[in-house]
């Protein structure tokens, strides 16, 4: 199965569309999709993303009752947050303004592949991100050397 990978920085335009970088939807295509699943990252100033087929075991965690039971907390959440968002015939999205606003967009978005999903970041949010994990993986790699 495709996956997404890779990180891609795209143009986001004064209505809130940007184009899905073509990789990505070439999986949404391979899994006969034509629209995106999108919610805010609860801890994080990004949103992630997927096909909604992500999504369907999730929500069968939620237990369907007429009286509050425990549940699945995680599961309520991402599913009251997900948004699905068509792909224009020129591969774009419309984001929400909220979403927007969670992210902290302006002008760009920066895309980045997760496997079976992906996170879109401000770009130098995710340049920031992406030092701190660099410099942690070279202090892991130093500390096993001899």
């Amino acid at each position: 199965m495709k996956v997404f990978f890779g990180t891609y920085f795209n143009k986001l335009d004064g209505k809130g569309r940007v184009s899905v970088p073509a990789p990505f939807r070439a999986v949404l295509q391979a899994r006969g999709l034509a629209t995106l699943a999108v919610h805010p990252a609860p801890f994080d100033a990004c949103l992630i993303g997927a096909g909604f087929d992500r999504f369907e075991s999730l929500g069968n965690q939620i237990v369907d009752s007429f009286m509050p039971t425990p549940g699945n907390e995680a599961a309520e959440y991402v599913m009251a947050e997900l948004r699905e968002l068509p792909l224009d015939g020129e591969g774009r999205i419309v984001l929400p303004d909220e979403f927007i606003a969670k992210a902290n967009f302006k002008d760009q978005v920066g895309f980045e592949g997760q496997n079976s999903y992906f996170r879109m970041w401000e770009p130098s949010a995710l340049e920031a991100l992406r030092k701190a994990k660099l410099a942690r993986l070279a202090a892991v790699t130093k500390r096993g050397e001899p």
